[in-house]
């Protein structure tokens, strides 16, 4: 970890600066407290002080080694006792000896630096203590940042693998309902299987190119879909269609990839699968205030019984959902007159 007051020039500014200010009081107390001649206390507060805080440069080192070498609480007492000891041997040795050789014959400066010693002394203890505490903030602060910025790495892994997972269910579904109708139409319909064999291919690519992704534009995501139902339309022919209404401005809307397919192949297998008549499967869309409303609704005969599985569709994309918006009411259902609707709320985002 880089030493917190030298990675940019803020932090080395704060740092002198702070020690321009303990300088100027040191100085006031001399010039004004003490009445020291001029010369005296500024030579006596910037020598001690500078010093000092040179000196104080090295602590952090110490406090980083203390921090992750240092288990026993002794030891991290006695590392600190010593840190300090030599810290004040240097720092006090030093000063003193420069201004006992510049004020030599000054005996009234020379009696008030012998009176004032314990105070120096005091103040040193004091200083090591208040900076030792200001870098260990700084580590348990730096230490809280990682292991916050580690868990919401760790959460996006996890959020991805789930989503991952659910988008995995989709296709090994739909592309084993396919296959047993291409499997059933090669010796009926050998047309209408090479046609639905190619219509499955491009959907399939679509699914895979987009497999890494989590987005994809309305757009793209409706051309899918469409896909899929002329896939459906080749199995059941007359008996579904379908429509889309969907205004030009919600096209370029993102919104999660391979959202829509599961509430088109609901509709499928609770209406045209228990139907005997025609199905017609309406979709429209618009935009409004912060978000896109999608409405997917498809008529069923009345008394018709759920087949199994029935919601599993649902309940997937409401896990996606909630997963990615953290929001669980962004699919709503209901029936009415006969008629099934998927109501599917896109929180818009802003690029």
């Amino acid at each position: 970890m880089q030493h917190p007051f030298l990675k940019n020039l803020q932090s080395i500014g704060l740092y002198f600066g702070m020690w321009i200010l303990i300088t100027g009081i040191h100085f006031s107390i001399l010039y004004f407290l003490y009445d020291q001649e001029l010369l005296i206390s500024i030579t006596d507060s910037v020598l001690f002080n500078l010093l000092y805080c040179l000196l104080a440069f090295p602590v952090w080192y110490a406090v980083r080694f203390s921090q992750s070498g240092i288990k026993n609480s002794f030891n991290l007492v006695f590392s600190h006792v010593i840190s300090l000891a030599i810290i004040l041997f240097i720092w006090f040795g030093i000063s003193s000896a420069i201004l006992h050789s510049l004020f030599q014959g000054n005996n009234p400066y020379i009696d008030f630096f012998v009176t004032s010693i314990p105070w120096r002394i005091i103040s040193g203890i004091l200083f090591y203590f208040i900076l030792v505490m200001i870098y260990y903030v700084i580590i348990y602060y730096n230490n809280l940042q990682e292991k916050m910025k580690n868990e919401a790495k760790l959460n996006e892994i996890v959020k991805d693998s789930e989503l991952n997972l659910l988008k995995a269910q989709i296709n090994p579904h739909f592309l084993f309902n396919s296959l047993n109708s291409v499997s059933s139409l090669i010796l009926t319909n050998p047309s209408k299987a090479q046609e639905m064999v190619i219509k499955l291919s491009d959907f399939l690519r679509y699914s895979v190119s987009r497999d890494k992704e989590r987005f994809s534009t309305l757009q793209l995501e409706l051309e899918n879909t469409r896909l899929y139902l002329d896939i459906e339309q080749v199995r059941f022919g007359s008996r579904l269609e379908y429509e889309f209404r969907i205004t030009d401005r919600c096209l370029s809307v993102q919104i999660p990839v391979m959202i829509l397919q599961p509430l088109f192949e609901n509709a499928v297998k609770h209406g045209v699968y228990e139907s005997m008549g025609k199905v017609t499967i309406k979709t429209t869309g618009d935009l409004y205030e912060g978000y896109m409303q999608i409405v997917i609704s498809n008529n069923f005969e009345p008394g018709a019984p759920l087949r199994k599985g029935a919601g599993i569709g649902l309940k997937n994309i409401r896990e996606r959902l909630k997963l990615i918006y953290q929001n669980e009411q962004l699919l709503k259902t209901k029936v009415n007159d006969n008629v099934f609707e998927a109501i599917l709320i896109i929180p818009v985002i802003r690029q």
